[in-house]
């Protein structure tokens, strides 16, 4: 049922009646049995893995240092490792949990025992030097380091004895003890004992351990502490910070809830997903990275996918737009000018130059989105060039499609296929019939497939690229550049043609089931996690067409684990946790709120215990992988490329945000995605200065006042606003009675009213 009504301002109140679950159960029971973390400074460029054992590892190839020449997986070798272990005897300590510190700073807290004794082995990064709250820039210099708080605790009746052996490497040289100090042998260090509390200091093994005795008395507590500063000279320590791990830690969360405090707050009831959320915007902060020329670089992970692909710059620098940081998203957006090419062509990743068609649409479609967010349309006339050197590029070279199987083109003129390092399968070519135009005619060139489908003609990439040239004429018309405006459009159309058109003739190939949205022309049933672009971002097709319908019966036949499978790279043997988040914004948007909320209820389980993912975990190793390469021959529940994933905390940013608040055909929809058992009686879920694409920000908060009544407060800060209400319902319930600003509102023939004011209202249902 639906009520319009005139006040200050207008909206609209959908009633959505929803079964769920009181709280979210999140155990964590489907995570990655090869799980590791991370800590590290936002946008820093030392990234520090710690793996299930409390281990740290990091790669000295940052971006500053990388070679000009380099491949995927250029930081995947840890060039520096710092190893901890704890005996009582020959009893070696085993770990029990490792969680993120307090539930969300990007703090990773190991708990090891072995008997009575404890050792709590905190990790963090920290810059002493940095005010709270402050946003690094490339020039400023941070002294950084890590920290490791080992406490150890003695719950016994009796005194116990306890060593900690530290062993490291850096840029592979071995650590050396000098005093309390590791260092290799260019005289840098890998770790620094700052805080003994007692303890004996010796080396051992050829110098190699530094070995810590302790003596602990009955129910006795003790706190060594380590640092690991970033690439420094031991012959600088005295330069170092002088403060205790204490001090340290009291900056590090200072510094992590200033920078929070800026951000667009989200308060739910339950407690860890507010922290999933709050961690997942540090990580990607942190996965953000400055070049030796001072570009900022959102990045896939911290070691193998330490690299920039455009399709992935779309959802990562549209979380820290929705998560309010916009600063640190234009600069990554300013670093996809720098790359492009001077035809315009934008391929990825960078530094590997792989044809992948769909990094040019979202770095076309992530400068649209910072314009949308902040409607600065002077920075989009400086970001305008680059989007249309782009979309020219794409028209240009979809021609080279048109042209394979016709007679009379010379040689020089058919299309080129390019070097690709890697291969996944050969894309089907069927036989053509004399006169019939090849399945991909008017798409883009042959590329690289990636996701596990062949290198070929994808259509996730086309989508993508479509999209580009569709905001790329919006842009043109919000500038006044009618010219291109009207060749945009014209090129806009056709190009879509032709993609409905490969559609359709692909669909005839398909094997099973109804009619469904394929992942390629001649490939239909590839991994199709990618496909789904199709609704999400780019609307080029609606979410209830059939052939949408029919893609998402097949998906929801092969799940496993609550997610879909044949994603990507595992086909039908694996899952992805990260992209299962992307896809349920599909089922927000065809309204079916159960499906997309049981969908991200299987990923925050698939998560680790230190709320991040593996890109994808292997759940049924009988079943094939769509490409047979050496990272898919693992265990089931091993996981598969890198860890933690960008995509998959943006992703869990961006859905937990377009739960409380999206944008539909210029209005603003709230609460669409809140099943209504996730705030109980005398409980509100809030959202506070969240940046929209209509503009400015919007805050809200909605209360259960009782079992059968609902408070909802909007504040449009000021922006004139068009607004849809989703007040959750539970199952069987009807509404009784609405009011705004205290007066009773009876259903409307008309379905909506304009926003025409930009002050508070407040909105009760019973």
């Amino acid at each position: 049922m639906s009520f319009g009504f005139r006040a200050a301002w207008g909206c609209i109140i959908a009633m959505t009646a929803m079964t769920a679950s009181a709280q979210v159960v999140i155990d964590h029971r489907w995570s990655n049995t090869d799980a590791q973390s991370m800590i590290g400074l936002p946008m820093g460029s030392h990234k520090t893995i710690v793996d299930k054992h409390g281990n740290l590892k990091w790669s000295q190839w940052s971006l500053k240092r990388k070679p000009l020449d380099t491949p995927i997986g250029f930081s995947s070798q840890m060039d520096g490792e710092l190893a901890i272990e704890a005996f009582a005897g020959t009893e070696a300590f085993a770990m029990k949990s490792q969680e993120l510190y307090r539930g969300r700073y990007p703090f990773i807290e190991s708990k090891l025992a072995t008997g009575s004794l404890e050792l709590d082995d905190l990790a963090f990064a920290v810059d002493p030097d940095a005010k709270s709250g402050e946003i690094p820039t490339a020039s400023s210099g941070a002294k950084g380091l890590d920290v490791v708080r080992l406490k150890l605790t003695n719950d016994g009746s009796e005194t116990a004895e306890v060593e900690l052996k530290l062993s490291g490497r850096e840029r592979n040289l071995p650590g050396h003890v000098v005093n309390r100090v590791l260092e290799n042998g260019a005289g840098e260090d890998v770790a620094l004992v700052t805080e003994t509390d007692g303890a004996s200091v010796r080396s051992e093994d050829h110098g190699l351990t530094l070995a810590l005795r302790v003596t602990l008395s009955a129910h006795a507590t003790k706190t060594l502490s380590v640092e690991v500063p970033y690439e420094w000279p031991a012959a600088r320590n005295a330069e170092l910070s002088q403060a205790d791990s204490a001090l340290l830690l009291q900056q590090a969360v200072a510094q992590w809830d200033g920078l929070w405090a800026r951000a667009t707050k989200i308060d739910l009831p339950q407690r860890e997903l507010s922290d999933f959320y709050y961690s997942s915007l540090a990580y990607v902060l942190i996965l953000t990275e400055y070049d030796a020329h001072g570009d900022l670089w959102t990045l896939d992970g911290p070691a193998v996918y330490r690299q920039y692909w455009g399709r992935g710059e779309y959802f990562q620098a549209r979380a820290l737009e929705a998560g309010g940081f916009l600063r640190p998203a234009r600069e990554s957006v300013e670093h996809a000018f720098h790359i492009i090419q001077d035809d315009g062509e934008w391929d990825g990743p960078p530094t590997s130059g792989w044809p992948a068609w769909d990094n040019a649409g979202g770095n076309v479609a992530a400068a649209w989105d910072y314009y949308l967010f902040t409607r600065d349309k002077q920075w989009l006339a400086a970001a305008y060039p680059f989007m249309l050197r782009a979309s020219e590029w794409i028209r240009d070279h979809r021609e080279e499609s048109t042209l394979e199987g016709v007679s009379g083109v010379p040689e020089g003129a058919r299309p080129i296929r390019r070097m690709i390092a890697s291969r996944c399968r050969t894309e089907p070519e069927p036989a053509l019939q004399p006169g019939e135009k090849p399945y991909w005619y008017g798409l883009l060139p042959w590329s690289y497939g990636d996701s596990g489908l062949p290198e070929g003609h994808s259509f996730s990439h086309n989508f993508l690229a479509a999209y580009g040239e569709r905001v790329t004429e919006e842009a043109a018309r919000t500038l006044g550049h009618a010219n291109d405006a009207a060749w945009l459009a014209k090129e806009y159309d056709a190009y879509t043609a032709a993609i409905h058109e490969s559609v359709q003739r692909a669909v005839t190939l398909e094997k099973e089931g109804s009619p469904y949205l394929p992942a390629m022309p001649t490939y239909p049933e590839g991994a199709y996690s990618q496909t789904f672009l199709a609704v999400y971002p780019t609307q080029l097709y609606s979410p209830n067409d059939q052939l949408v319908t029919g893609l998402i019966a097949r998906m929801e036949r092969e799940e496993k684990q609550g997610l879909p499978t044949n994603v990507a790279w595992a086909g039908p043997a694996g899952v992805w946790a990260g992209e299962s988040m992307n896809i349920a914004e599909t089922y927000l948007l065809r309204g079916d709120k159960n499906k997309a909320v049981n969908m991200l209820v299987a990923a925050l389980n698939h998560s680790s215990t230190t709320k991040v993912w593996k890109e994808e975990i292997l759940v049924d190793v009988t079943l094939p992988r769509a490409c047979e390469t050496p990272h898919s021959k693992r265990s089931n529940m091993e996981g598969t490329g890198d860890m933690p994933e960008a995509w998959a905390n943006a992703n869990l940013v961006l859905f937990l945000r377009d739960m409380l608040v999206n944008e539909r055909d210029g209005a603003l929809h709230l609460l669409v995605g809140l099943p209504s058992d996730w705030v109980p009686e005398g409980k509100a879920v809030s959202i506070e200065d969240a940046p929209v694409t209509t503009g400015g920000t919007v805050s809200m908060s909605a209360e259960r006042v009782s079992e059968k009544q609902w408070k909802v407060s909007i504040n449009p800060h000021g922006v004139p606003r068009a607004v849809v209400v989703h007040v959750p319902l539970a199952a069987g319930q009807t509404v009784h009675a609405v009011r705004v600003d205290g007066r009773s509102v009876t259903s409307s023939a008309e379905p909506a009213l304009t926003l025409t004011g930009p002050s508070v209202v407040e909105v009760e249902v019973e």
